[in-house]
């Protein structure tokens, strides 16, 4: 009898209290860091690379009244050096109550992994950028839902 597989899901949400603005082009500063074993057990978490299919990413926006698009892209370093997803593109969609609040998600759907040249300390760098940064438009949160 074939041995059943499971899949675990998992989310990494950050909420920073000070979300960063952003610019037209990616900056190191413009970043949210998510600790993708942060849920994870002693055992698989301590001192190991990340390993996992991430399904999807998605992010929210505040002070957004001007940019249309949102461009992602993940890295597996803070310099932004070493990347997982390349730049990706999505129209941003406004909040029906609040225009200025946008929000753009992203299906991944790749098995990635941190290697051995990189920090090997289970976190994953977004960055992101938009078309127009007229107004300060922040980053307010980003989820990253994976699965094991």
């Amino acid at each position: 009898m074939p041995t059943r597989i499971t899949r675990f899901l998992h989310n990494s949400t950050v909420a920073p209290g000070s979300a960063p603005v952003l610019g037209t082009g990616f900056s190191a500063a413009d970043v949210h860091v998510h600790d993708m074993t942060e849920y994870l057990p002693d055992f698989q978490r301590l001192g190991a690379n990340y390993r996992g299919i991430v399904e999807g990413i998605h992010i929210q926006l505040g002070a957004a009244t001007s940019p249309t698009t949102v461009t992602i892209r993940l890295c597996s370093d803070a310099a932004g050096n070493i990347s997982l997803v390349p730049d990706t593109t999505a129209t941003l969609v406004a909040g029906i109550g609040a225009a200025a609040t946008k929000c753009a998600a992203f299906a991944v759907r790749l098995p990635l992994f941190q290697n051995n040249a990189g920090p090997g300390d289970g976190n994953l760098y977004l960055f992101a950028k938009v078309d127009d940064a007229t107004g300060s438009p922040t980053m307010v949160s980003s989820t990253i839902t994976w699965m094991e």
